[in-house]
């Protein structure tokens, strides 16, 4: 890394040298704001459930144990975080536009303009994933294994003031921008994404007619893992009209010091590469889980062939992405710069948002390039979760999600936000339909979901509001999937 690097180690910016000048600032962070790909949490309704199968094993390995299908095989299935705006240009826009964006520089700036923050205030967090075609499959009544592929990113931002995310929002050349101005201080917009190849394991270690244990565990190897990234100071910043032509507008940036880098250029994607650790970074990790069920309430005594749940109280635990991605790429990707006063139009903007930090160092030079080297902390993560059955087929859970350790850097690292979720639940083989309640660190609104699995097919959102509510500010997580299984039949001991 460069030296500028070595000096944030301590501080996460920590960059206080304002003597220098800069030029068409504001097209670098809100151009890489949303041009970068993204990453998905699990999927509310259905990671709780106990036929949840394979998207509670992403979730929580044990679930294998004494798994429920005796196969599953999940189609394709895809998330992201999304605000109503995608509905409205759903015929220009897409869902997978910021996991393209490591791959295509066309139109990137229009497309992804649907997507939107789940977090509030200064800080961002963008997400989406695809899950291409795995298998889950029953060994015994007790053990299940499974393979799963999965391709996830994430935009993290750090500091970003919500002016600067309006102004995106609403463009420069509309005449919509409202004028403003303020200090801004410390700045950080990052991008990650990687592709996964993760092997489960799952056993049932305890069935007695009260208590049951379940053990499972995730070994996954991160291909694909590609980082780009801008951070920096900036003291003061003003949106404001332009003289001509009229309509139109401009950002001032004063005072800017920045360091930019990215670990692999954009390229046309070719699945070869991916394993090339010249090109891309690379590294494991692991998940580890355990459940436990209490009870022996909810009993079918006329289905002899009823394998649905009978506790009380299901408790649970796992820890998820504990490992690193490693980068020792080849690529010249790193600079450092220090300009003062700088003016960006809508042309800068969608320059820097369609080109990413490429963008920005094209427009921005500053020091010699030096080499890409470095490592990112896949987002570790704790979650508790206790589920409590009250009618046979309902339940109420509640699940915590947090991380598992402090990230080393911040910026470098990916994260998930804290959040806390309770909601009702309706399930059995067939269906699943759950309302999940969620209280997302740094957002003060409430998200309240739906999510709904019918057969083979699932939909939810856990926000409805991005369906009635036009702010881009409101924002929230869209899934969609498709998926065949086939039940396991045990017939009851008398």
């Amino acid at each position: 890394m460069s030296r500028l690097s070595i000096m944030n180690k301590a501080n996460l910016f920590g960059i206080k040298n304002r003597n220098l000048k800069i030029k068409h600032l504001g097209a670098c962070m809100v151009g890489i704001l949303l041009a970068l790909p993204t990453l998905a949490q699990d999927i509310p309704g259905l990671q709780q459930s106990n036929y949840g199968g394979l998207y509670r094993t992403t979730y929580n390995p044990s679930v294998l144990g004494g798994s429920k299908q005796k196969f599953q095989i999940n189609i394709l299935s895809l998330g992201g975080s999304i605000t109503n705006r995608y509905f409205r240009y759903i015929g220009k826009n897409s869902l997978l536009t910021p996991l393209l964006t490591p791959h295509s520089t066309k139109e990137i700036y229009g497309r992804s303009r649907t997507m939107g923050s789940i977090s509030q205030g200064k800080e961002l967090f963008l997400a989406s994933e695809i899950r291409w075609p795995s298998v889950l499959y029953a060994i015994d009544k007790y053990q299940s294994v499974a393979l799963q592929f999965r391709s996830r990113g994430v935009v993290q931002g750090l500091q970003v003031p919500e002016a600067i995310q309006n102004l995106y929002n609403h463009r420069l050349d509309t005449g919509q921008a409202p004028n403003e101005s303020g200090s801004w201080g410390d700045l950080g917009l990052a991008e990650h994404s990687f592709s996964e190849i993760a092997f489960s394991y799952g056993v049932q270690v305890l069935d007695l007619e009260a208590h049951k244990l379940r053990l499972g565990a995730t070994v996954k190897r991160i291909v694909g893992a590609r980082t780009a990234y801008v951070r920096g100071n900036i003291d003061n910043y003003e949106v404001r009209e332009k003289s001509t032509p009229y309509g139109t507008s401009e950002l001032v940036i004063n005072q800017f010091t920045y360091e930019s880098g990215y670990s692999a250029p954009t390229n046309g994607l070719r699945v070869g590469d991916l394993f090339d650790g010249d090109q891309y970074g690379k590294g494991w990790g692991i998940d580890l889980g355990f459940t436990y069920e209490l009870g022996n309430y909810w009993v079918n005594e006329k289905e002899k062939f009823d394998e649905s749940p009978t506790y009380i109280l299901r408790l649970a635990a796992s820890v998820t992405d504990v490992g690193t991605v490693h980068y020792n790429t080849s690529s010249v990707a790193v600079t450092e710069g220090f300009q003062g006063t700088s003016t960006l139009d809508q042309a800068a903007l969608e320059t820097i948002a369609d080109k990413g930090a490429q963008g920005f160092m094209e427009l921005y030079p500053g020091s010699e390039p030096t080499a890409f080297r470095g490592s990112m902390q896949l987002p570790q993560a704790l979650h508790l979760e206790a589920d409590i059955q009250l009618v046979k087929g309902f339940f109420i859970n509640m699940e915590k999600t947090s991380r598992l350790k402090p990230a080393g850097d911040a910026l470098l690292d990916y994260y998930l936000p804290s959040t806390f979720t309770i909601g009702p639940r309706f399930e059995n083989e067939d269906s699943n339909i759950a309302f999940p309640v969620t209280f997302i660190e740094g957002n003060k609104k409430v998200s309240i979901g739906a999510v709904g699995h019918f057969g083979p097919i699932f939909v939810g959102f856990n926000n409805m509001g991005v369906l009635f509510k036009k702010s881009p500010q409101s924002a929230g997580m869209a899934y969609i999937g498709l998926s065949v299984w086939k039940m396991k039949r045990w017939i009851k001991q008398k």
